[in-house]
Formats: structure tokens, sequence, C-alpha cells
């Protein structure tokens, strides 16, 4: 090989061959070895370069082969670091066939950077140089800085600005022979970035200074800082830049509160419009807060529709006044030429420092929290963070954990209430009802963990097992007490999907249930959200043979025309209703009764814990109840020790239990 490539070996400049695909050096000519840091070719080509190569790296060289490919060639500088020296090269990359048809690189050294700088330093017409006297006088410049900028320097001082800074730089200069700074100064005309190089020359006592102007990558450096701390579509400040900020701020520790604003209503702006009329209303959204700030604080886009604005108190002392102020101004409507006015809303948390919080992590949580509550509140509000808000979310985050571990160790356990058949005084079947009792929490309400649940997506397992477990359940007692009774499993709207009739019918299968033996609850909102999709899988259920509840009526908002057309046998009343003294509950509880009754629908009365509510119910024909007066929610073991005679259906006056 070396035969081969005997030409290059004569260049008095470094030259290697470079396999990118094994990330070696499989030639290198003499003039090489001391850039390599190599005591030989047969040392330098052993070393294997890609154990040190980042994954960067690799990609560069990646690229670099497509060029190759396409017959280009890249100059550039180039940095390597052998046997841990940094060093840095103009190199010139060109693609190499091998033998073997691949295609290597070619690399030849142009100059490396400590000979380019040297070569500078003594080029007159290539280098800027300054000659200052020990006092800090200018003696002279060389002829292409006069060129550039003049001869109206005056001395060191006046070149860096600052007379300490240059009595600093004399002595430093004096002790150490060399100076190296990177500095913004005043050339006599502008002022400009330069990275400089200092030598005292100790015959002379003079200070030679060697300046490359680095300005264009100052600049480079200062777009790429702005871009990253700013905003592109609205140019305020961004999360990095407004973050920055606050820290740069708290050395003077002077009480600021911070605003979180989350847009109401964008979304819809952004799905019925689309995202360009959504980026032009998030411009015109950073303009109105703007002009209401007017600059007494900063604002930032977080991302998103959400903005945050930090206010020092010196400047605004009511914070929920001005966020009242803010809501009003965004409340607004809107004009776009596109699409004329536009109306949405603002909801905002607020918390202050240093009094909830001393970072700003920590701020933009509480923040957050506050915002949120805001929202829970009714939206285009503001709330303030309390305390009790991080505990919540504390506990959330518990539960959310534990409830992962409970899933993955099925550490739940069904409990199953009575509904009584009101008209015959006999059983009709259970509601079953899941229970969670964790060895740390203790034992955790289902309108806790349910929500989450079904924030968290675990509801459809949790779902699937509740049903299982309510079939197998089902299945032994008939097959124990030889008679047949209905069970109630509560569903959640992430449940209704297609394939949930199937899985259904192959558990009333697994089991040897009769499809009228089970029932399926839903509220009426999970019944009514996505109406059509939900109205499919509830009739592939209805055609299974399957019982479907109604759950809660009253507290949700369905239409007649919707009960009519949804294949639902019964109704539940809400036990608000039962429960309610005032005569407006009995309206309700017996128009219910009639509607009910128009529509051939059954009703089951909710909550019955007292016998004048029984006795009222029964006199308003219901069909079923269950409630606290004929039996509470009991695990199997218990509900067969206490209850033989109820699960062998006596006639029911009422269970104490």
């Amino acid at each position: 090989m070396s035969q081969h490539f005997s030409l290059f070996d004569r260049l008095q400049s470094p030259v290697w061959i470079f396999d990118i695909d094994h990330k070696r050096i499989i030639w290198a000519n003499q003039a090489s070895l001391p850039l390599w840091e190599s005591s030989s070719i047969e040392e330098l080509v052993s070393r294997d370069l890609a154990k040190d190569m980042s994954q960067a790296v690799h990609a560069i060289l990646d690229e670099y082969q497509q060029y190759f490919h396409r017959g280009e060639h890249i100059k550039t500088w180039w940095n390597f670091n052998p046997k841990q020296k940094q060093k840095k090269a103009l190199c010139c990359f060109s693609g190499f066939t091998l033998e073997d048809g691949r295609t290597a690189m070619l690399v030849e050294v142009i100059a490396d950077e400590s000979t380019l700088r040297r070569e500078l330093a003594f080029a007159e017409c290539s280098n800027l140089a300054l000659l200052f006297e020990c006092q800090g006088d200018l003696i002279s410049a060389n002829d292409v800085y006069a060129h550039e900028f003049g001869s109206l320097l005056q001395d060191l001082a006046h070149f860096l600005g600052d007379r300490q800074l240059a009595n600093a730089w004399l002595t430093e200069a004096q002790a150490n022979s060399v100076i190296h700074r990177q500095k913004l100064c005043w050339t006599g005309k502008q002022h400009l970035w330069f990275d400089i190089e200092g030598k005292w020359l100790q015959d002379k006592q003079q200070l030679l200074l060697h300046l490359t102007n680095i300005s264009p990558e100052k600049e480079k450096l200062r777009k790429a800082k702005y871009n990253a701390e700013h905003d592109f579509l609205t140019g305020l400040l961004n999360r990095r830049g407004i973050t920055n900020a606050i820290k740069k701020s708290h050395h003077d520790r002077q009480p600021y509160s911070l605003l979180f604003l989350d847009i109401d209503g964008f979304k819809l702006v952004n799905d019925t419009y689309g995202h360009a009329i959504g980026d032009k209303l998030l411009r015109a959204i950073a303009i109105r807060l703007n002009d209401t700030l007017q600059q007494k604080g900063l604002l930032a886009r977080f991302g998103g529709d959400e903005f945050i604005i930090q206010m020092e108190r010196r400047f605004i002392t009511d914070s929920s006044l001005f966020a009242k102020e803010i809501i009003a101004v965004l409340n607004r409507p809107f004009h776009l030429k596109e699409v004329g006015e536009l109306s949405i809303g603002c909801s905002i948390g607020i918390t202050h420092y240093p009094d909830d919080a001393i970072d700003i992590e920590t701020l933009v949580t509480q923040a957050d929290m506050a915002m949120h509550r805001a929202k829970l509140r009714g939206r285009n509000r503001s709330h303030h963070f309390s305390p009790e808000m991080a505990d919540a979310l504390y506990r959330k985050m518990t539960l959310r954990h534990h409830l992962t571990v409970a899933m993955e160790e099925e550490a739940f356990e069904l409990y199953y209430q009575p509904i009584v058949d009101l008209k015959s005084r006999h059983l009709k079947g259970f509601e079953a009802l899941i229970r969670w009792h964790d060895e740390e929490l203790g034992q955790v309400s289902p309108a806790e963990f349910i929500p989450l649940a079904e924030e968290t997506g675990q509801i459809v397992p949790m779902g699937r097992w509740i049903l299982e477990s309510a079939c197998k359940q089902l299945a032994a007692w008939q097959k124990k007490y030889q008679r047949k009774f209905i069970i109630s499993v509560n569903l959640s709207r992430a449940q209704l999907q297609a394939s949930l009739a199937g899985n259904v019918a192959e558990m009333l299968e697994l089991y040897q249930l009769e499809p009228s033996s089970l029932a399926l609850e839903l509220t009426e909102s999970t019944m009514l959200q996505e109406y059509d999709d939900a109205k499919q899988c509830l009739e592939d259920l209805d055609a299974l043979g399957i019982e479907l509840h109604l759950d809660d009526f009253g507290t949700g908002y369905s239409s007649l025309s919707q009960l009519q057309d949804l294949p639902i046998s019964t109704v539940k009343l809400d036990r608000s209703f039962v429960q309610g003294e005032h005569k407006g509950s009995q309206a309700i509880i017996e128009a219910t009764q009639a509607i009910c009754e128009k529509l051939d629908l059954k009703v089951v009365a909710e909550g019955v814990e007292t016998i004048s509510q029984l006795e009222y119910l029964q006199n308003c024909n219901f069909d079923y109840c269950q409630g606290y007066y004929l039996g509470r929610p009991m695990p199997p073991h218990e509900l067969e020790a206490r209850n033989f005679s109820l699960l062998n259906a006596v006639p029911i006056k009422r269970i104490m239990l």
C-alpha cells in the first residue's frame, strides 16, 4: 500500500487516508506523525479511532461521505486530540476510492493552528498589531490596523475602555510575559470583539498585542443565544429566556409575582381555522400582553398557548387586580382579516417570590398548579397558589405510582351491594364496586383513584379485571345457590371500544352465564361523549342480550330523545334526589318515574337510607332500589356469612348491616 501512495509521501504537509467505515487511518505519510503524536506509521494505523469518537462525529463523517459520492471536497478546520492533546488543523477532505470499491477519505492538512498563528504574527499585511509603552500609552499601530481603523486610538485604557483593567493587563503581562484574552474593545472607530494575544517585550519594556477580529463569530453566538432564549413566533422570551432572566435578577432579592397564563378556547381556534390562524392569534395576544405590561416586568411565551409574566411588586402591588385586567384585555374580540372576530378567554395562576418559593422552577410549577385550579373553577379567572395544591399534586403523584404497582399485582377486590326488587321484595342482584386498600396509603376511595385511572389509561385493564372478576363471582353464586342473580358492572367511556362486545361474549361463554344476568352501567356523560361511536358499541352489547343501565340519572345532560334512541333497559336515579328533602327532589323523582314508565324503562333508586325513603319510592311505583338501609357494599365472604337468607331469595323486609 505504501507504494500505491508514494506520491503523497513526498508531500511536506501531513496527508493520510481514513477508512470511514472502520474508523481507522489505513495510510499516512511521515509528515503526519508529529501532528498525531505518533512514533511510527505502524503505530498510527493500529489505533482504533472509533473508541473515543462521539455520535456527532460519526454523523458528520457519514455526511462527508455523501459529499464524496457527489465528487465534492470539503475545506474546514478540524479539532482532534491525539494522546489527549488538543489540536486544530485546517484540512481539505476529499473522497478516495479503495481497491475494494469503498470510498475512504483523503485528508490533507493545509495548516495547523499554531503554525498559522505564528505566520500571521509576523505578516505585517495580514495581522493587526498594537504596541504600548509600559504606562499604557500607544506607541504605534501596524499599517493594517491604521488602514482599517485610523489613528484616533490614544492608549491601552482607551482601547479596553477601563483604566483599572489596562493597569491590570500591564501588570500581568510584565509578571507572566504573555496575556491572552477575548474582549470587546474600542478601536478608535468602533467597538469590536478581538482575540488578543499579548507579549511583554522585556528589553524594551513594551506590550505588543496581536489582534484577531472575532466579531463575526461573537455576533453569531449572540444571535444563537438570542434565538435560544426567544420565541420565534412572537419575539417574546421563551421558557429558557425568562428562566435565565429571572435567575439573574434574584441577586437583588426584590419581591415579585409570577403569573402563569393559559388561553381558554385556543385549541378550538386551531382546530377550526388551522395553525396559521392560530399563530396569528398568538402574535396578537403577545402584543396585547406587552401593551398591558408596559415594561413593568418580563413576558414570555412558555409554550403552546401558555404565557408567563414576572412583575416586581414595587411596580404592580396587587397581582389579583392586574390578573383581572389581563383577563379583561384578552376577553376583547381579536380581529383577524382572514376570519373576522375571534373571542377567547384566559385562566391565570399566581404565585409570589419569596413568599411561596425562592427558586424559579418551583415558582413556575406552583403558578401552573394555580392556573389549573382556575380552569377547574370555571376558566376565565385567576387563582392564587396555596400549599394545599402542592399537597394534592404530591398525593396524585404518589397515588399514580401506587396504582401502577397495584395494577401489576391486581391488588384490588370487589364489594357487592344488593339491589332489591320493590314489587316482589326479593333480591334482584348486586352492583359490583371496586375497592383498593394500599399498605402505605390505607383505604383509597374509588372517587380518587378511578378518575386517575381514566386519566392515565389504566381504566381499560382495570375495567377488564372488574368485569371478569364479577362474572366469575356471579357464576360461583349461581352454582352455589341454584338461582339467578344479575350483576351490575360500571363501565368507563374509555372501555366503549369496538372490541368490547366480543370480549364480553368471551367472558359469558367462559363462565357459562346467560347474557341477561349481566348489566353494564354507564353515566349520562359517558354515554353521550362521541355519541355515534358510543351508540354503536352499546347496540353491539344490546345484541348480545346484556342489560344496559344509565347511572346517576339527573346529574348529567342527556336529552329525552337520546334516552329513547339508546338501547337502555334501566335508569338509575341519582342518590342526591332520593336523599333530598325539598319538594324539588320529590318532583324530580316522580317525573323520572313517569317518563321512564312512558319509555318502557325500569327505574332503580340509589342511596336509600331510611324507611321513609323506601316507602315513598314504593308509593311512586319504583321497580328497584339499593342503599345502606337495605345493605352496604361488602366482600363476597362477608355477604355470604351475614346474608345467607338474602342470597337464598327470602323476601326482604330490611337487611341490618
